[in-house]
């Protein structure tokens, strides 16, 4: 999946200051298996289930015993009501991943956007991802900018909001709130789709990027990708 400098066999230095910027070529691309994410090319489709009930963190109730005993701290839940907390969570997740999908690629779509080229990097319990450009059915790339221009015109925000994807933030001009939800969520949600929930997460570097086909449905990463950072640094 990315291209990943471990950081776990460095020794830091002695004064607890922060290591050097790793180089580019220290790194390494390791297929989606040994990372943790998916097998690519990961299949998205437009379909929402139904919404799932609101999960709630499982709590234990005090036993009569406890009560009795004057315990009235509560027992750490059970590792079933833990586990369906956690499914819970899952199923919470993918709904609002569908939902968000569903409203965003046909506005996609209808501005004849073929293909997303999205970028990701980050590493020590931080992972971030952002918009590169978008290509068009007829071959045409267009930056960030010009497509997020595009999708203020459409009125995606209120397409979001009326279908309960976000909600309108009276502080925040539309077009920022646009450009936001491309690139920390829109962006986001393929990312985790190809490279789980946690990438960035750990003692490494990392960086890459990865394909969106809106025509087939498909998040796949690309094994070519430059060294192009936005929040990790790297020297050359």
């Amino acid at each position: 999946m990315p291209f990943v400098f471990d950081q776990t066999q460095i020794e830091w230095p002695d004064d607890d200051s922060d290591l050097p910027p790793p180089r580019a070529d220290q790194f390494v691309y390791l297929p989606a298996p040994e990372y943790g994410g998916q097998h690519d090319p990961v299949h998205f489709s437009l379909d929402v289930p139904p919404e799932p009930p609101p999960d709630k963190v499982p709590v234990s109730r005090p036993s009569l015993w406890d009560r009795l005993r004057g315990r009235r701290t509560p027992a750490a839940p059970s590792p079933q009501a833990t586990a369906a907390w956690h499914t819970a969570r899952a199923t919470q997740a993918v709904f609002i991943r569908q939902r968000l999908l569903a409203a965003v690629v046909p506005v996609l779509t209808d501005l004849g956007v073929r293909q997303l080229y999205c970028r990701y990097d980050g590493g020590n319990d931080e992972g971030f991802t952002w918009l590169e450009s978008a290509t068009l059915q007829d071959g045409t790339r267009i930056d960030t900018a010009a497509l997020v221009d595009q999708l203020v015109a459409r009125k995606l925000l209120d397409r979001l909001v009326a279908r309960g994807v976000t909600r309108r933030y009276d502080e925040r001009s539309e077009r920022n709130q646009i450009d936001s939800f491309v690139h920390d969520w829109l962006c986001t949600e393929f990312a985790t789709m190809l490279l789980g929930s946690g990438y960035g997460t750990g003692e490494h570097v990392l960086y890459g990027a990865f394909t969106v086909d809106l025509d087939a449905g498909t998040v796949t990463d690309d094994p070519t990708a430059d060294p192009v950072t936005r929040n990790a640094e790297i020297t050359r």
